[in-house]
């Protein structure tokens, strides 16, 4: 086993104390390291190792320092054989462990299903609490394969408990709208339609993604059952469907595909929602930069910058002065002509109303958008209507759902 051990984990777990000495020492030299490093092992883990390399090196190390023995090499240590297991059951007589029974393993199945699957852990995380709970218990189970079985089937069947409990709260109407989105995959509620990622921001993915968030909230999924098991079983859930396709699901049964799906779409329906926002503050963003280009290149067009305007207006100033009772025509328009005065007027009110003509475009940006996002809204709100007609409603809070 690589990696190196701390010093403290070497001292907790691979120190041996008189009595452990006394019982190693009794064996002959050649199988005294053997013996003390798999009875440290036992002791820190509830199982036995195999073979040397699951060892850590640095233990053997520290054992065969303790026992004074030259080196650290288990070639000669035979873990396997006969030796290995005499060693092995003279190691739980020593240390108090008896052999699993039939009571002990129906414990450990209800301590499995009950305190560990929900909490979606790993196999591998799941073997290392049932060595912990066979030690703690003084217990020696059966072989590691065998144990595993038992988590694995375990595992199993509190998924399938759970995918059923959640189908069963399914509305018929739900099954028949879920069913429909799996025939026609890559129809707008499709189920490949509603993995897919929400585009770049515009208006039509604005409403694409709308849709699709419309659809999983008129499903009326048991949203608290999500919470029901632990986080890890949640995610687990959904990077499976994710990875499948329509035609993988379908081969599911019918219970199993439910189960799967609405889980997925429960926790797929926060995702969108984060996906919505993002788009919208995309779009606003681009619509605030396309407004201020646009505006920008439109004073660039309409104005001409004027030059020389001081000594342009102190000509002006001295022409009315000269001749204060004459007519704008004759005085002022021989020193400055109507163009390059209106020109100066031009640059003046663009100068201070840059950000009035911005707000101006991107209001009629914002307008044209809202006008299509009602527009969608409308069209939604006259099917469900009609839907609502069809299925014989006819009070007029049916139409307000």
């Amino acid at each position: 086993m690589n990696g190196s051990i701390s010093g403290e984990a070497l001292a907790r777990d691979w120190s041996l104390s008189v009595g452990d000495g006394e019982f190693v020492n009794a064996k002959p030299v050649s199988a005294r390291l053997g013996l003390a490093v798999q009875l440290k092992f036992f002791a820190s883990r509830g199982f036995f190792a195999e073979v040397g390399a699951d060892l850590p090196q640095d233990a053997v190390s520290y054992v065969a320092e303790q026992l004074g023995v030259g080196g650290a090499d288990l070639s000669g240590y035979d873990f396997s054989g006969r030796s290995g297991r005499r060693h092995c059951a003279e190691i739980l007589q020593y240390l108090g462990f008896r052999r699993m029974k039939r009571a002990d393993r129906e414990a450990l199945t209800v301590w499995i299903s009950t305190e560990l699957c929900p909490g979606g852990m790993t196999v591998g995380a799941l073997m290392e609490q049932v060595f912990l709970w066979c030690l703690d218990s003084k217990i020696f189970g059966p072989s590691r394969k065998e144990l595993e079985r038992v988590v694995r089937s375990e595992r199993q069947r509190f998924l399938e408990a759970y995918l059923g409990r959640v189908a069963d709260r399914l509305r018929p109407e739900t099954v028949a709208l879920m069913e429909a989105a799996l025939a026609d995959p890559d129809s707008a509620s499709g189920f490949h339609t509603i993995k897919g990622d929400a585009g770049q921001a515009s208006l039509d993915n604005i409403i694409a993604i709308t849709e699709r968030l419309a659809f999983i909230q008129d499903l009326k999924l048991p949203r608290d059952l999500l919470s029901l098991p632990g986080k890890s079983w949640v995610e687990q859930i959904v990077r499976r469907v994710a990875g499948e396709k329509a035609s993988e699901m379908r081969r599911h049964a019918p219970e199993r595909q439910l189960g799967l799906y609405a889980v997925f779409l429960m926790s797929r329906e926060a995702q969108i929602i984060d996906g919505m926002i993002d788009l919208l503050v995309e779009t606003v963003h681009k619509i605030g930069v396309r407004s201020k280009r646009k505006v920008i290149a439109g004073i660039a067009r309409d104005i001409e910058k004027v030059y020389g305007k001081e000594r342009l207006l102190v000509e002006i100033a001295g022409a009315a002065i000269d001749d204060p009772s004459g007519r704008i025509c004759d005085v002022i328009f021989p020193v400055a002509g109507k163009e390059k005065l209106t020109a100066i007027v031009n640059e003046y009110r663009a100068k201070g109303a840059l950000d009035r003509r911005i707000y101006k475009v991107m209001r009629g940006s914002y307008a044209g958008m809202s006008r299509s996002l009602l527009n969608f809204v409308e069209r939604r709100c006259r099917v469900k209507r009609y839907a609502a007609l069809d299925a014989g409603a006819t009070n007029f809070s049916a139409f307000r759902r």
